[in-house]
C-alpha cells in the first residue's frame, strides 16, 4: 500500500499533528521542510492565523505526522567521547511500516544519513551506521573492505543469523535496497502487522531558454533553444536534481554560394546545419542561496545533425542535399536563477559543438 503523494512548497504551514511525550495528540499545522532539517526541530502552529510559534525539538515529542503520511518517530542515539556517554534524540522519518519499521535519519552534516530498525513483534530495535572502508595490507598488496556491522545489527532485529545468504550478500547501504529487504521479510507478517510505504514525493520544474553566441561572423544566422526538466525529491534536498531536456542549435550562412572565391570547384558547401539533443539524462546542481542562485548541470544524450549542402558542379550551384549523421553528445551548462515570485528569471553559459552561447530564458 503507498501513502497518498502529494507536493508541498518547502517553508509553507501543512496540516499535521504531534503527539506529546505523555502521548496526547494535538491538530495543528508545521513548517514543511526538508527531512535534514525536520530532524532536528519543528515549528507548529494550531491555526495558520496564528502568530506565535511554538518550536519542538526531539525531547519534547514522541513524534509528528504530515496529512500526506510523512511520518516522523523520535529515535534515540547514543554519544560516544572517552569522558562520558550520554544519549540523545533525533526525529527519524518512517518509510516502512511492518513487523519491522525501517526509518531514515538525514542530517545536515554532509548530506549523512543513519537507518533504524524496529520489531514491533520483540522489540528490538538496531540503528545502522554506513559501512566504513578499511584497508589490509597481505602479501606486498594493499586490499580494501567494507565493515558489516549493518547487516549483522538488521539479522539481529529480524532474528535471522543466517548472513550468509545470498540476500545480505547483494543488501546495500541505501534507501531502495534496505526497503526491499524490510519489505519482503514484512510480505510473510503482513496480516498480522499490515504494511504501509511513504514513497518519496518528488516535484518537477521546467526551464525555458534561448541561446545567441558570443561571437559570430556577418551574414550567418546562429541560436540555440533548450528546455530542460528537473525532477528533485522534495524531502530530501533543494540543491540536486534529476535532469532531462532538448537541444535545438541552428546555423544558417544567408550569403549564397560565392563562385568568385574559387576557379573550379566540384562537391559540396554546408550553408545550413540543424542539430536536435535530446538528454535523458544528468544531474543539476544549485546552491541554497535565496535570491541569486548559481548552478550548474551535466548530463549525457544523442543528437540528430541535418546539414544542408549546396551542390556544386564546376562552380555552379547546381541544387541541394541533406546529410544526416547520429552521434553521442556530453552536455553542460553554469549559470543565475533570479528569483521572481514564485519563479525565476535564468543566464547561462553554454559550450556547444556551435561555440559558446550566452542563453536568457524563465524557469517555473
Amino acid at each position: 500500500m503507498l501513502m497518498g503523494q502529494k507536493f508541498y512548497a518547502q517553508n509553507e504551514y501543512k496540516p499535521a499533528y504531534v503527539i506529546t511525550t505523555e502521548l496526547d495528540t494535538i491538530q495543528g499545522y508545521i513548517q514543511y521542510d526538508l527531512d535534514a532539517e525536520l530532524s532536528e526541530n519543528i515549528s507548529f502552529k494550531k491555526n495558520l492565523t496564528d502568530v506565535s510559534v511554538t518550536n519542538y525539538n526531539p525531547s519534547q515529542l514522541v513524534g509528528f505526522n504530515f496529512e500526506n503520511g510523512r511520518t516522523f518517530k523520535r529515535m534515540k542515539v547514543s554519544n560516544h567521547n572517552k569522558i562520558v556517554q550520554d544519549s540523545s534524540f533525533v526525529f527519524a522519518k518512517q518509510l516502512v511500516k511492518g513487523k519491522i519499521d525501517l526509518l531514515v535519519w538525514r542530517k545536515n552534516k554532509n548530506n549523512t544519513k543513519d537507518y533504524f530498525v524496529i520489531n514491533n513483534e520483540s522489540d528490538r530495535q538496531a540503528r545502522l551506521i554506513k559501512p566504513k572502508k578499511t584497508e589490509i595490507k597481505q602479501d606486498g598488496k594493499t586490499y580494501s573492505r567494507k565493515d558489516t556491522k549493518f547487516k549483522n545489527h538488521l539479522a539481529f532485529v529480524k532474528h535471522d543469523l543466517n548472513l550468509e545468504s545470498r540476500n545480505y550478500e547483494k543488501l546495500k547501504f541505501s534507501d531502495n535496497s534496505l526497503r526491499k529487504e524490510i519489505i519482503a521479510f514484512n510480505e510473510t507478517s503482513q496480516e498480522e502487522f499490515p504494511i504501509t510505504t511513504y514513497k518519496e514525493p518528488y516535484d518537477y520544474t521546467y526551464t525555458v531558454l534561448v541561446g545567441s553566441p558570443f561571437e559570430f561572423e556577418q551574414d550567418e544566422i546562429r541560436f540555440r533553444l533548450a528546455v530542460y526538466r528537473n525532477k528533485t525529491f522534495v524531502d530530501k534536498t533543494n540543491q540536486f536534481s534529476f535532469l532531462s531536456g532538448v537541444v535545438y542549435n541552428h546555423y544558417n550562412h544567408s550569403r549564397g554560394w560565392d563562385s568568385e572565391k574559387y576557379n573550379s570547384f566540384n562537391g559540396t558547401s554546408n550553408y545550413i546545419w540543424q542539430m536536435l539533443n535530446i538528454i535523458p539524462v544528468g544531474i543539476h546542481y544549485q546552491t541554497d542561496a535565496k535570491q541569486v542562485i548559481p548552478y550548474g548541470h551535466f548530463g549525457v544524450g544523442a543528437a540528430a545533425l541535418m546539414m544542408t549542402d549546396y551542390v556544386i558542379e564546376d562552380n555552379i550551384n547546381v541544387g541541394s542535399q541533406k546529410e544526416f549523421v547520429f552521434f553521442p553528445t556530453l552536455n553542460m551548462g553554469v549559470g543565475l536563477k533570479i528569483k521572481v515570485k514564485s519563479n525565476y528569471i535564468v543566464t547561462e553559459i553554454t559550450p556547444t559543438m556551435n561555440g559558446v552561447f550566452f542563453n536568457a530564458g524563465y524557469a517555473f
